[in-house]
C-alpha cells in the first residue's frame, strides 16, 4: 500500500484546529457536530482519526470531503487500509464487505470509481501528521504510536499494524499504566469506540460507537487533558472495555491479516 507516510500542518496564528474522532460514513453526525461547534469552512482547520469510511451511507462523499476540501485533513484508518488492500486481492475485500466491518458500500462503485477514491486517499492522506505551532506540537495517529514521534516523522517506524490496528496502548492506559510520546505535547487517536479517553500525552476520542455522539475538540482542550493530567476514563470502563472488545475487536483479534 503505497501512502503518504506523514505531513505537517502549520495553522496561521489564532486559526481554531478542530480534532474529529471516527466518523464511519455518518455524514449526519459530522454535520450536526460542526454546526454545533460553529466550525467555519476553509477558515478553520478539521483534522479526522482516520476511519471515515464503513458501516455509515456516505463512505464516498467523507473521503471526498476530506481530501477534497481547504482546511480540512485526515490520517488513514484501520477502515481506509482494508479497502485500499481490498481492492488489488480478494480475500481482504471479502473481509471488508463482511458485515463485521460494514464495507458492503463499496459494491455500489465500479472499480474505476474505487480506484479514483482509492487514490484521493493515498495522495491526500496520510499515516500520521503533525499540528505545529509556536505554541504546541499534536500529533494524528488512528491507534497507537512510537515512544519517539519523531520516528513516525522520519519515516524511520513504519508499522502500519501496530499504528492502524493495536489497541495495546489503549487497554494499558484503561489499566493505569502511563506511556508519554516524546516529541510531541499531545497524540491524539481514535480507533477504540469508548468514551474520550485521555493518559499520558495520549488522547482517545472515538467516541461515537460507545455513546452516541462524535467528538470533535479543539486542540486547547486537548492540551489541557493532557496538561492537567487528567485522567478521563469512566468508572465503569472495565466492563464497557470487555465490552468493546467483544464486540468491535473481534476482526483484530481473530484475523491476522499481516497489515
Amino acid at each position: 500500500m503505497v501512502t503518504i507516510q506523514h505531513k505537517v500542518i502549520k495553522p496561521e496564528p489564532g486559526q481554531r484546529v478542530f480534532f474529529c474522532g471516527d466518523v464511519h460514513g455518518d455524514k449526519v453526525s459530522l454535520e450536526k457536530q460542526l454546526e454545533k461547534i460553529g466550525f467555519v469552512e476553509r477558515q478553520d482547520i478539521l483534522i479526522f482519526t482516520g476511519d471515515l469510511i464503513d458501516r455509515g451511507d456516505h463512505s464516498a462523499e467523507l473521503i471526498k470531503f476530506a481530501t477534497c476540501t481547504p482546511g480540512i485533513y485526515s490520517v488513514i484508518g484501520n477502515h481506509e487500509s482494508l479497502f485500499l488492500h481490498g481492492l488489488q486481492d480478494p480475500l481482504t475485500r471479502s473481509i471488508h464487505t463482511g458485515a463485521n466491518v460494514g464495507g458492503g458500500w463499496i459494491e455500489q462503485y465500479s472499480q474505476s470509481d474505487l480506484e479514483g477514491l482509492a487514490e484521493l486517499i493515498q495522495n491526500n492522506m496520510s499515516i500520521s501528521l503533525t499540528v505545529e505551532t509556536e505554541q504546541y506540537k499534536i500529533g494524528v495517529v488512528h491507534a497507537s504510536a512510537p515512544n519517539d514521534w519523531q520516528k513516525i516523522v522520519n519515516g524511520s517506524s513504519l508499522h502500519e499494524e501496530q499504528w492502524l490496528w493495536s489497541r495495546g496502548q489503549f487497554e494499558d492506559a484503561l489499566a493505569g499504566k502511563i506511556h508519554v510520546v516524546t516529541g510531541v505535547d499531545a497524540v491524539v487517536h481514535g480507533h477504540v469506540a469508548n468514551t474520550l479517553v485521555a493518559s499520558g500525552n495520549h488522547v482517545w476520542i472515538d467516541t461515537q460507537y460507545h455513546t452516541g455522539e462524535l467528538t470533535i475538540i479543539e486542540a486547547s482542550r486537548i492540551l489541557d487533558c493532557v496538561r492537567n493530567k487528567t485522567e478521563m476514563v469512566d468508572s465503569t470502563v472495565e466492563e464497557d472495555r470487555l465490552k468493546m472488545l467483544g464486540e468491535l475487536s473481534k476482526l483484530d483479534q481473530e484475523l491476522d491479516l499481516g497489515y
